[in-house]
């Protein structure tokens, strides 16, 4: 796996997130036409439906705060934290609205009246419009200084606390928005939703204008577009408990529910990425980037566990060592790029001939090469190094510097049962002396271990 497949990628948008985002906003657009001559039809009241969506988006757009403000901070991008600010501001005025919201926490109004509940649901969607706003000019900056999630955390608490004084408190001191006491934004009062959804189209087109979007940003789009489809019907509901009333609230949750929607798929991916990435990088770490046998590394690793799953069961291990023959003269005759072709080669040789999923193969260092074969008798490692040399043989890789003419290799065949005395070195050290015998006896050859028992006693098997 090529590790530029899975890493250095840009969170892009593709055709299908495009074409579902067109989709839903024109089915908002259609809705809102469709619904505006019913959206004031009144609805029986149903209790505890205002404390349901006031919880779904406090805790919706809790998560989106948490999500932003940590992403941000992961990449000391105040973009992304000023998104997660507007998120924030919604979740925190939502406290105080559903206070002065009858039967929203508690029957009537736990602060301010119902008169505080509307200028807060206006301070909400203002806000929010301003915030995300805001978030889009950032977006489409080539410079933004830096910022941290509870410094902007801390002056959207101190914003709302402001705002739930002023629509509390300062109630009375505020234009009023009920003629008859029942129909809001009645007189000139009608401005403040065509205020608020001038400021939500304004983001949506800023948004749409940003050169390079983000999932995030596409779907932040159709959310401006639900919070418009919220304030109209709203406004055409006229009073609380119409049709246009309920189902506003619905795309109120709508509006935040697709940009979460769209950072969970999102960390999917990502997750998706790191597995793939962590699985391309550790097999860079463990291959030997030419032969793309085991490295050294890897083979240090093989060898202790399969030598202590040996020492469990009491069962053979048994290492090549193997060298190409006279591989400098060849090196000094064809060149480096030759020589790393014929290291490719036997690498290849070493792959296919061994056959079963437990054995290792992997270049020790150099022109010198290793083999792990764990429960293999003597007599099984003898067969394998010997087809080894066949196969290569075969191939007939020109070295005219060479008695045979063609590439050999010289091959130390060592095999022990470990002991809890022994230490895996044991049996390398066994291989390499093997190995130096087949050099002796004038390479492109196989020699055991036990050819010189004098030297390194050891308790092998046959």
């Amino acid at each position: 796996m090529d590790a530029s497949a899975v890493s250095g990628k840009e969170h892009t948008v593709g055709a299908f997130q495009r074409r579902a985002a067109a989709l839903m906003c024109v089915l908002l657009v259609a809705g809102g036409i469709f619904l505006t001559p019913v959206a004031n039809q009144p609805w029986l009241p149903v209790p505890g439906y205002m404390t349901a969506f006031g919880m779904a988006m406090v805790i919706t757009n809790i998560m989106l705060t948490m999500l932003l403000f940590g992403r941000g901070a992961t990449e000391n991008n105040r973009v992304i934290i000023s998104l997660g600010t507007a998120y924030f501001f919604v979740a925190i005025i939502f406290l105080p609205l559903m206070a002065s919201f009858p039967g929203g926490i508690m029957p009537g109004e736990l602060i301010g009246s119902q008169v505080s509940a509307v200028w807060l649901w206006s301070f909400w969607h203002m806000g929010f419009g301003v915030l995300v706003l805001r978030f889009a000019y950032l977006a489409g900056g080539s410079r933004v200084r830096r910022s941290q999630p509870w410094k902007e955390a801390a002056i959207t608490v101190l914003g709302v606390l402001i705002l739930t004084l002023v629509s509390t408190v300062g109630v009375e001191y505020l234009p009023p928005l009920y003629v008859d006491g029942k129909t809001f934004f009645s007189g000139y009062a009608r401005c403040i939703p065509w205020s608020i959804m001038a400021i939500d189209m304004f983001a949506a087109i800023k948004l749409l204008r940003l050169p390079q979007r983000t999932p995030e940003q596409l779907w932040l789009i159709v959310g401006m577009f639900a919070a418009c489809f919220d304030v109209w019907l709203t406004f055409h509901g006229t009073s609380r408990f119409s049709l246009g009333w309920y189902v506003s609230k619905v795309a109120g949750v709508f509006t935040s529910m697709v940009v979460l929607v769209s950072l969970f798929r999102e960390l999917s991916q990502l997750y998706r990425r790191v597995y793939q990435t962590n699985i391309v990088l550790s097999a860079l770490a463990n291959q030997d980037g030419l032969t793309s046998l085991a490295n050294r590394r890897r083979f240090d690793e093989i060898l202790q566990a399969e030598w202590a799953r040996a020492q469990r069961y009491n069962q053979p291990i048994s290492l090549l060592m193997i060298d190409v023959d006279h591989f400098k003269k060849f090196n000094d005759r064809f060149g480096h790029l030759d020589g790393d072709d014929c290291l490719r080669v036997i690498g290849k040789v070493l792959r296919d001939c061994s056959k079963r999923p437990d054995d290792l193969a992997a270049r020790y260092g150099g022109e010198e090469f290793a083999m792990v074969l764990p429960f293999t008798s003597a007599s099984g490692a003898d067969a394998l190094a010997r087809r080894i040399c066949l196969v290569l043989g075969e191939l007939a890789i020109p070295h005219p510097d060479v008695k045979a003419g063609v590439v050999s290799v010289s091959i130390g065949v060592a095999t022990i049962v470990p002991n809890a005395e022994m230490l895996p070195e044991k049996v390398i050290s066994a291989a390499d002396g093997a190995l130096y015998l087949a050099k002796e006896a004038g390479r492109n050859c196989v020699r055991h271990a036990s050819d010189m028992m004098r030297v390194m006693p050891a308790k092998y098997v046959s």
